[in-house]
């Protein structure tokens, strides 16, 4: 009987982990939402290349303690080519190509080409070992939809006018840089814990988007600066960079990197929510109505039993 039970238990084990890290991408989702909040108060006192340089600053003088005394750092090396490849996608490309979109096209465009990011990855994903099923590829399909939704507020003339200017091909672009990010996290998380994963990429990153800043001398920006953006730096390093970077790659090693991704959706869905409620932007019915395609095909794209 006993051995009966502890064979249930074990077997219990990895639905238990599975919950636990789907628990843990939803929580993800609401910290980069409430980071996007805190980044738009930021952003009135200093240059966004400036913030990205400070947050990873911030969050890599976190980590660093606990990096240093992590057991899997002995396995940096054998990692040395999917993490040098994160590094420069999702760390360094993806906030310039991120950047030099909004300088050129609307914050719109830039958003619904950015969500094109878990569609490029799940698509991408059978190159990483995991299977594109029809279940998955309808709730991403109606998990984009949603995402659209929310993004334009109902205007879907704003898709039918995309284009190929340089700001548009640079978000794709984007898109496609955060993309080869996550598949290559899959290389990486079996081998590196989300602690020294990060760190690394913090760490490497910063260094780079600094040298990048210096002639915006963001010293003198962050010097310059009112406490509250000090503060929102902070915020959104603790729990966009630290905790939702931890929680991210978490999943990806529980469950695979297409149900993680899908995630992602939530996203646009909370930070408008919470926009309406903090900054007084309207939430209407269209949001509303993305916000459940979002839930439906997230719940569709992540359900366990995905042979179909």
């Amino acid at each position: 009987m006993a051995s009966g039970a502890q064979t249930a238990a074990a077997a219990m084990t990895p639905a238990r982990a599975e919950s636990a890290a789907y628990l843990g991408l939803a929580a993800a989702t609401v910290a980069w939402a409430i980071a996007f909040v805190v980044g738009k108060l930021v952003l009135g006192s200093m240059t966004p290349l400036a913030v990205a340089v400070w947050r990873y600053a911030v969050a890599g003088a976190i980590l660093a303690p606990l990096a240093l005394r992590d057991p899997t750092r002995r396995s940096l090396r054998a990692c040395a080519l999917p993490l040098a490849l994160m590094t420069v996608t999702g760390g360094i490309l993806y906030p310039w190509l991120f950047l030099a979109a909004l300088a050129r096209t609307s914050a719109t465009n830039t958003s619904l080409l950015i969500a094109l990011n878990p569609a490029f990855t799940v698509l991408l994903a059978p190159l990483v070992g995991e299977a594109l099923t029809r279940r998955r590829a309808i709730g991403l399909a109606i998990a984009l939809a949603g995402a659209v939704l929310v993004i334009t507020r109902g205007d879907l003339g704003v898709v039918a006018r995309l284009g190929f200017a340089s700001g548009d091909l640079m978000a794709v672009g984007g898109a496609a840089a955060w993309s080869i990010f996550n598949l290559s996290s899959r290389h990486v998380v079996g081998r590196l814990s989300p602690t020294v994963t990060n760190f690394t990429i913090y760490s490497l990153s910063g260094l780079a988007l600094l040298a990048m800043s210096l002639p915006e001398a963001p010293l003198a920006q962050l010097a310059a600066a009112p406490p509250t953006a000090w503060v929102g730096i902070g915020v959104m390093a603790v729990l966009s960079s630290v905790i939702a970077g931890q929680l991210f790659l978490t999943g990806v090693r529980t469950v695979g990197v297409s149900r993680a991704v899908i995630f992602v959706y939530f996203v646009p869905v909370l930070t408008a929510a919470l926009a309406s409620v903090s900054l007084g932007e309207r939430f209407g019915a269209p949001q509303a109505l993305g916000g459940v395609a979002v839930l439906i095909g997230v719940a569709l794209a992540s359900r366990a039993d995905d042979r179909s």
